[in-house]
């Protein structure tokens, strides 16, 4: 059977006079961190709750919102079908379609010039160098190095 290290030991006067205030102080801790689990807890469970409710409350806006974004996009793609085929009358498909290929990446090009200028300005960042003095060992050359 194993014994633990020190059990044959006789107990000290401070040993018997400091156990019961770690025993209680153990207990006390324990209590506090049941305390503030248990307040974290209330409070996650606060949180999920009010966002749980948000996004039932927002649930038809947010589907309205991509609904909306899809009906559009197909609406785009059709006008820009439309603009191949009707530049067909005047062109060949082919050029017709390159054309209008090309129109939309100048027009795709020039929204995202156009936003770029409108980003904040990044956060200035200036390099330091430090000039650390060189020790004179480090400039010794070993006299068998070629």
């Amino acid at each position: 059977m194993a014994t633990t290290p020190g059990a044959d030991r006789p107990r000290s006067f401070f040993d018997r006079f400091t156990e019961p205030l770690a025993d209680r102080a153990r207990e006390k801790f324990s209590q506090v961190e049941d305390h503030v689990r248990e307040a974290v807890q209330v409070e996650i469970d606060a949180v999920t709750r009010s966002v749980r409710a948000r996004a039932v409350e927002v649930r038809p806006a947010a589907i309205g919102f991509g609904a909306a974004a899809l009906v559009t996009f197909f609406g785009l793609a059709l006008l820009v079908t439309a603009a191949v085929l009707g530049l067909t009358y005047a062109v060949d498909p082919w050029r017709s379609a390159l054309i209008v290929g090309v129109a939309l990446l100048l027009v795709g090009g020039g929204i995202a010039a156009w936003a770029k200028r409108r980003l904040p300005p990044r956060p200035a960042v200036s390099v330091v160098r430090i000039h650390e003095p060189v020790h004179p060992a480090e400039e010794h050359v070993h006299p068998w190095e070629d």
